[in-house]
């Protein structure tokens, strides 16, 4: 019952549908055999209360879903309102266990502090109804005891609400961390690479420069006479040709295996994500060696799959990493393309909150081009980064 916004057919939406359904059963059943109620106002009553469970499914659905939040505020009116209908065509207060589950969503359309100064409205209905309409002498205690339920739901679900959040945040704090972590060693250890590298390149190489070079100035200067001796130089020369040769065919490599393996970061962040199918797609000609976009692009695919568990709750999510080379041979320009897109829940319209608007500022720092489109009921994002300007 308290965490309504969920799957159609969770546990708690179960619960509280078989709580409605228990309270109107009996309500109907008294009033059949306790009371002169005739058959059409027994079917009016049972027409009021299943339209006060249609409000209530409308207005607990996923607050992604076409129905927007003012929409969603105007049911609750209306469903506020369809529950005090109930309370004068059903003579028995037990009724206001409706009012209880009405309670149980407020959390998810207004702040806790407003609900809680709201609540009293809820039952002062109760209490002039039954007093002033059904004449129950007790209409006054039954309306104090069903605001102490209501504000018991109101503390139970927005408990529920924070241990939610709380829990949703740490994995995607656990999640970033990983994926960090992985990048964080590669940058270390690409930083010593390039460290030796340079090394072998700055001293080795220049001595071994310098000796070939000296070497064959000896050659030229050697005896022409002295066969013997000019073989051995110039042998020298050729084996330090060869070595020079070898040491920068080593520096090349550490080089490119200093490389930045994105797949690595990107697996290590979702590795453990819950209830959700990953399908992720690298181009193996994509070759990273600036941390900033690899730091960027995992910070984006970081939120777009926070995005997708706690707003879209979709169960398949894409993620595709491609590389483009430019055909413009003028203006060579290397691309990495990011496609990414899930089969949840689709807003009615695209609104930048902090999450996209911080992947737009990341971008746009590496001269990127972003966009977030509904494409056949899938929400999409497309990132396109320049790779050559920023090597």
């Amino acid at each position: 019952m308290f965490e309504v916004f969920k799957q159609p057919f969770s546990l708690e939406r179960v619960t509280a549908i078989l709580t409605w359904l228990v309270v109107t059963s009996i309500c109907l059943y008294l009033m059949a055999t306790n009371s002169n109620a005739s058959a059409l106002y027994l079917l009016g009553t049972l027409v009021l209360c299943v339209v006060y469970l249609l409000l209530w499914i409308a207005v607990s659905q996923e607050s992604t879903t076409q129905i927007s939040r003012k929409k969603r505020l105007a049911l609750s009116a209306v469903l506020f309102f369809v529950i005090i209908g109930i309370y004068f065509v059903v003579p028995y207060n037990f009724i206001a266990i409706y009012m209880v589950i009405f309670s149980a969503i407020a959390p998810y359309l207004i702040s806790i502090k407003r609900a809680f100064l709201l609540s009293p409205l809820w039952s002062i209905p109760l209490y002039l109804v039954y007093h002033f309409y059904w004449g129950y002498d007790g209409a006054l205690l039954n309306a104090f005891l069903f605001w102490t339920f209501n504000l018991f739901a109101l503390t139970m679900v927005n408990a529920s609400i924070k241990e939610r959040d709380a829990r949703l945040m740490a994995e995607d704090s656990n999640r970033q961390l990983r994926a960090t972590q992985s990048l964080l060693n590669q940058a270390v250890k690409q930083g010593e690479r390039v460290r030796i590298a340079r090394n072998i390149h700055d001293l080795l190489g220049h001595h071994l420069t310098a000796l070939t070079i000296n070497l064959q100035v000896a050659s030229r200067k050697t005896n022409k006479d002295d066969t013997e001796l000019k073989a051995s130089i110039d042998q020298c020369h050729q084996l330090a040709k060869l070595l020079l040769s070898d040491v920068r065919e080593a520096v090349s490599d550490i080089r490119d295996k200093g490389k930045i393996d994105l797949a690595a970061s990107l697996n290590s962040m979702i590795s453990m994500l819950p209830n959700i199918d990953v399908q992720l797609d690298i181009d193996e000609q994509i070759q990273l060696t600036n941390i900033e976009v690899a730091d960027a692009i995992i910070k984006c695919v970081q939120e777009t799959i926070t995005n997708t568990l706690k707003h879209a709750r979709a169960k398949h999510i894409s993620i595709k990493l491609s590389h483009q080379e430019s055909s413009n041979t003028d203006l060579p320009d290397s691309i990495i393309h990011i496609e990414m897109s899930n089969d949840g829940l689709i807003p009615s319209q695209i609104k930048d909150g902090n999450g996209l608007t911080g992947m737009r500022e990341r971008i746009a720092a590496l001269k990127g081009n972003i966009e977030f489109l509904l494409n056949n009921k899938r929400f999409c994002t497309h990132i396109s980064i320049p790779l050559a300007q920023l090597d």
